[in-house]
């Protein structure tokens, strides 16, 4: 490890709580138009962004990104074309987080795939799909720590407490955890278990922990946030580009 210090650590140092993390896909609907994505996310007020490269099979993905993902293949976004675009949008000043599905990275090289990402600015990458404790993980993890990335956890309600702190072991940056949406009473769609683990995860972790699903309104983001240190939004922004709605303002109605 370097000198360097992780945008993601410079932003919690200013800011340990209320945050929001806007995902967008690179290349959609196409690389030109998701920079200027990127840049209204960015000026609307998103803390981080989260880029998400494209792939054929988003096990973990919802329709709507699912779709998304889809168009962008087609539209002519590459993992090369995605990179490019990550430089750009780390540019923007915010950090970013890179989400992707393992095959990409395997595909690529692992360390030469962190070692690029690192080169054009991200601050941590997400892989849903390769636990830490894989061959795959492990490559990642090492990977990750030699060129200042941090590998984000990815957990949801019902994992249980020694899967935990096994990951708690190797887990930096922060814990992103989803979930599908609950009904609880007349004030609140999210599930009670969904809050009671996230501050299981608080002790279990020390770690920012950030909660994304179902997110479409401010009620929801100021919902979330009361246990939540970041907040996730995203198929509320595909959906914005996909009917060619006002994106910046968007994310200004969701984090004002």
């Amino acid at each position: 490890m370097s000198n360097f210090m992780n945008k993601l650590d410079q932003l919690f140092a200013e800011k340990k709580s209320g945050l929001f993390m806007a995902h967008m896909i690179a290349g959609y609907p196409t690389i030109e138009d998701s920079e200027k994505v990127a840049e209204a996310l960015a000026k609307g007020g998103a803390d981080i962004i989260e880029l998400q490269i494209p792939f054929s099979d988003p096990m973990a993905d919802g329709p709507a990104i699912s779709v998304a993902s889809d168009e962008a293949i087609k539209s002519g976004a590459t993992v090369a074309k995605s990179l490019a675009l990550l430089g750009k949008v780390a540019k923007l000043g915010k950090p970013v987080v890179v989400m992707t599905y393992i095959n990409i990275p395997f595909r690529y090289g692992i360390p030469k795939f962190v070692k690029t990402l690192a080169k054009a600015g991200a601050s941590a990458l997400i892989v849903p799909d390769c636990p830490f404790d894989t061959e795959e993980g492990r490559e990642l993890l090492t990977a990750c720590k030699e060129n200042d990335v941090y590998l984000i956890p990815v957990v949801s309600p019902g994992v249980p407490k020694e899967r935990l702190e096994q990951l708690a072991r190797d887990a930096s940056g922060f814990v992103y955890c989803t979930s599908r949406q609950g009904i609880t009473g007349a004030n609140s769609k999210f599930a009670k278990e969904l809050f009671d683990f996230v501050k299981e995860l608080k002790q279990v972790f020390k770690l920012p922990i950030a909660v994304g699903f179902g997110v479409k309104s401010k009620e929801d983001v100021a919902e979330l946030a009361k246990v939540a240190d970041i907040v996730i939004a995203g198929s509320v922004f595909i959906n914005t580009v996909k009917n060619r709605g006002d994106v910046e303002k968007l994310t200004l109605m969701l984090t004002r």
